[in-house]
């Protein structure tokens, strides 16, 4: 057959290894094996793709998950109130701003960035973290962020910047890297940038079974933004951290464009609390609003109390929209954001010893039929994807500190593609442009040729100011004009 003789040694070694994973037999693979045999080539290419897959860990994933979700008890929810809100201007946000730029210019806090996602929904083939949603400036969701990132080390006066640990996916690794190259890391030191993977995970029948898709492929799917930790020690990111000295770390998610990345305030609220984990919140928009809340979770059995995250899909209207009789506020009103504090010493904890059991998701998924060799697409639902949360671990933390933030100030997801109505590219643009506005309008300045029935905006660079900090005074712009330098 004019093929390596390699390839019986390596399907020998690849039956072994799957015929003595834990739990059920890997009969569909085993069958594959089988079906493939008399041709070196495609027994090659087969094992190839099953010997790129962490089996064992996928296994064990998957046992601990399948166990996990019949033994837990939904319990009950209480709410989660913050335990401190930022007030900007206040003796309490001064102090920890104060903190958290020491933190920085002592090169003690990293910040990690979650940038898997492509931008199908908006339209695009790319990293979601490369569009441009349409400012004056015309930068990208990844220029703004890294701008941000080198001005705030300016203002601390640290030598270079916050590490930059971006995480991206199998689908947008090599686009991503190349985008940061070419744009010279948005004036950071390409040092001081890491990129690292986010994994996958193999699919599952109801029994155990891995899914292949084809003879050359097993049908995976990514582990979630809690896949996370998992990446962090596989991709040596923790070792790196823990050579530079960091202390503490700052993560959030790609598609916010108002993110204050590195956040001084909110760092060094957590770390004068000296807690291990921290979250970033805001109050819901309306009781309905599609976010997840932070809330209590009480077992039924012990009393244990511990923090959770309830999507919007999965908590009830009563409670959604139940309110404090006293305050008539909102009870369950701590909006999660995707804003994420950890000591270091936690995160490396969730990275290295913690092990997260994943969610299960029951998914139509392509399968192999060994007999025929053809990829069969399910009508219904046949098996498992696993997906693990970023907020998974906090109920692992010893300590856990929930700061009030501000929505204006916080959060313009982009997610939806323009023109949709909410969390798109214009209503992110319109936030941006609003709140730079205030900066200038609060400093005595003015925006002129404002159209009737509008309010003021424009765009102020990083570069001239992180979060409103040093607009000079008397400043004049033109409605939806960028200042590159105030």
């Amino acid at each position: 057959m004019g093929c390596s003789s390699s390839a019986p040694v390596s399907a020998a070694k690849t039956r072994s290894r799957f015929s003595n994973l834990p739990g059920v037999t890997q009969k569909a693979i085993l069958d594959a094996l089988d079906a493939v045999a008399a041709d070196d080539d495609r027994t090659r290419r087969l094992c190839s793709a099953l010997g790129a897959v962490e089996a064992e860990r996928a296994v064990d994933v998957f046992e601990r998950s399948v166990s996990e979700a019949k033994t837990s008890t939904s319990g009950t929810l209480e709410p989660v109130k913050a335990d401190y809100e930022i007030v900007p201007g206040s003796e309490d946000a001064e102090r920890w701003k104060a903190v958290g730029m020491e933190l920085i210019r002592r090169g003690k806090l990293g910040v990690v960035l979650l940038a898997g996602g492509q931008g199908t929904r908006l339209g695009s083939a790319n990293p979601k973290g490369m569009y441009d949603i349409g400012l004056p400036s015309g930068k990208s969701l990844f220029e703004l962020q890294g701008e941000r990132l080198a001005k705030l080390a300016e203002l601390s006066g640290a030598t270079s910047a916050p590490a930059w640990y971006v995480m991206t996916s199998p689908f947008t690794h090599d686009a991503t890297v190349e985008f940061f190259k070419t744009h010279d890391y948005f004036g950071l030191n390409g040092k001081d940038v890491i990129f690292f993977k986010q994994g996958t995970l193999p699919c599952f029948t109801e029994e155990g079974e891995i899914i292949l898709k084809s003879f050359d492929e097993v049908s995976e799917a990514p582990d979630g933004n809690g896949g996370i930790y998992a990446a962090l020690a596989r991709e040596g990111v923790i070792s790196d951290m823990r050579k530079r000295g960091i202390e503490h770390v700052y993560a959030y998610c790609v598609d916010n464009a108002l993110v204050q990345v590195g956040d001084p305030t909110f760092v060094g609220c957590c770390a004068e609390q000296k807690c291990e984990a921290g979250a970033k919140v805001i109050a819901k928009a309306y009781p309905t609003e599609p976010v997840g809340v932070f809330a209590h979770k009480v077992d039924a059995k012990t009393g244990k109390k511990e923090y959770h995250v309830v999507e919007y899909s999965e908590i009830p209207e009563s409670l959604a929209t139940a309110k404090d009789r006293k305050t008539g506020e909102l009870k369950f009103n701590a909006a999660n954001i995707a804003l994420h504090y950890y000591s270091f010493d936690f995160l490396s904890r969730c990275c290295l010893d913690i092990k997260l059991p994943h969610h299960i998701a029951r998914k139509k998924i392509p399968y192999l039929d060994p007999k025929t060799g053809e990829t069969v697409t399910p009508n219904a639902p046949n098996g498992i994807k696993l997906e693990a949360f970023i907020f998974d671990t906090y109920k692992y933390a010893k300590s856990v500190c929930v700061v009030q933030g501000d929505r204006f100030r916080d959060f313009a997801p982009v997610k939806n593609a323009e023109g949709a109505g909410k969390d798109s590219p214009d209503t992110a643009r319109e936030l941006i442009q609003t709140l730079h506005a205030s900066w200038i309008i609060s400093n005595a300045g003015t925006i002129t040729d404002v159209p009737k029935k509008q309010v003021a905006k424009c765009e102020i660079a990083a570069a001239a100011s992180y979060a409103g900090e040093n607009v000079p005074s008397g400043v004049v712009l033109r409605h939806g004009a960028f200042a590159a330098f105030l």
